[in-house]
């Protein structure tokens, strides 16, 4: 057989496989996808994530491939900055008038953020910081750069899911997460994208203690309609996949449809930065966490979504929702405007429902379509967030959703 006819032999079986399950599904039998025979992934996880990837010499040709897909703004940007006294780190907007004596505010003692000065010159981003964010000279790691996804017209190039830890105060450990139910939400998107057949591209992210999970477009679109397909995508993988947190929603960027007032936005740190590659961080890996040998393989072998088929895939999500009588998740839905239709198939047995000082759901007999859709009764929209929206305060720790539910395993 050649390829063609294998990737064929490979479409069809899949088909005959989700046939059998539903198969299975409308019977109520359950079935087992664990077999005993196969490794897990921590069986399989090499320990030398930097000594996997193949060493490249980065040419100009590399910059601008890489650049084709990671493209943000050209007209300002952040570079890392660490702290020499303190070893705390973070992101700071590029500025040329920056600390220039009777120019800049600040070389003078005063007080102002760069957003608000009117002698601010934001610093273009050029090929050659690229090229240094990808060689990663520096030992401080102070030629990491951030970019900034949305552009003044409300377009952008590509979406990403952050799963860096955002709280306050965690900038100055890169962003690093304090425990792994980010890995497991990581898992659980890729795995909705994967049967969603939405290419997609996996980092870990510098600290080693995040990722980041990245959908390419092949032209600039407007980030309302990329927000609004990257929700379609949440809420038809829920379906199928346990979503066990509710942070999902919150960790699209662009975060906003449009920018107001000269605002930025969010900025995300590049990845393939030299230094941090040497541990196997700011790295591309694959669904075992492990970093790709070729790294720039896995990139450019990465497909581009158009327009059209994110138009199209929103248009028979919706189509989908309406026919099933439930709607997507929406900022502008009101509480009592929501109703939930749970369907019978998604219950093996009988559904237990415990009202005590909270209201307690047994999922062991649950499917994940319907436990997703209870998560989904305990969360709503975050005044907070939209009042400092409206006022120009940032929202950086501030969550879209307030989610009051938790799930809880039982004790080993």
């Amino acid at each position: 057989m050649n390829i063609t006819e294998l990737q064929n032999r490979i479409t069809e079986l899949e088909k005959e496989n989700e046939y059998l399950k539903a198969l299975l599904d409308n019977a109520g039998i359950s079935y087992n996808t664990n077999f005993p025979y196969e490794q897990s992934p921590q069986e399989i996880y090499d320990e030398n994530q930097g000594g996997r990837i193949i060493p490249v010499q980065i040419t100009h040709n590399h910059v601008r491939a890489f650049f084709s897909y990671f493209w943000g703004r050209m007209d300002v940007f952040s570079k890392r900055y660490q702290n020499k006294s303190t070893g705390k780190a973070g992101y700071f907007t590029q500025c040329d008038n920056f600390w220039r004596h009777g120019i800049c505010p600040k070389a003078s003692g005063v007080k102002i953020k760069c957003k608000d000065c009117n002698n601010r010159s934001w610093t273009k981003l050029l090929a050659f910081h690229i090229e240094s964010h990808l060689i990663g000279k520096k030992d401080d790691a102070s030629d990491v750069i951030g970019i900034y996804p949305l552009f003044p017209d409300g377009t952008c190039r590509f979406l990403v899911f952050d799963f860096d830890n955002h709280d306050k105060g965690s900038e100055g450990n890169d962003n690093a997460n304090s425990d792994d139910t980010w890995i497991e939400e990581v898992n659980a998107l890729r795995e909705i994208c994967n049967k969603a057949k939405i290419p997609t591209l996996v980092e870990r992210s510098r600290s080693g203690r995040g990722a980041h999970l990245w959908i390419f477009f092949n032209a600039p679109i407007d980030a309302s309609l990329v927000r609004r397909f990257g929700t379609a995508l949440l809420d038809k993988g829920a379906e199928s996949v346990n979503l066990k947190s509710f942070h999902y929603y919150d960790r699209m960027l662009p975060a906003q449809d449009a920018l107001n007032n000269g605002e930025l936005g969010n900025l995300i740190a590049l990845p393939l930065q030299g230094q941090a590659l040497k541990d196997g961080n700011s790295a591309f890996i694959d669904e075992n966490w492990n970093a790709y040998h070729d790294q720039w393989k896995a990139l450019l072998s990465t497909n581009k979504l158009s327009k059209q088929q994110v138009e199209d895939y929103i248009t028979d999500r919706y189509s989908e929702s309406k026919q099933n009588n439930h709607a997507l998740l929406n900022d502008d839905t009101k509480p009592w405007e929501q109703t939930t239709f749970f369907h019978k198939e998604d219950v093996s047995g009988n559904l237990k429902v415990v009202l005590s000082n909270q209201i307690y759901v047994k999922a062991e007999k649950l499917k994940p379509r319907i436990q997703n859709q209870i998560r989904r009764l305990a969360a709503f929209s975050n005044p907070q967030f939209y009042k400092n929206k409206a006022i120009g305060l940032s929202n950086y720790a501030q969550s879209r959703f307030i989610y009051l539910g938790q799930h809880r395993t039982k004790p080993a």
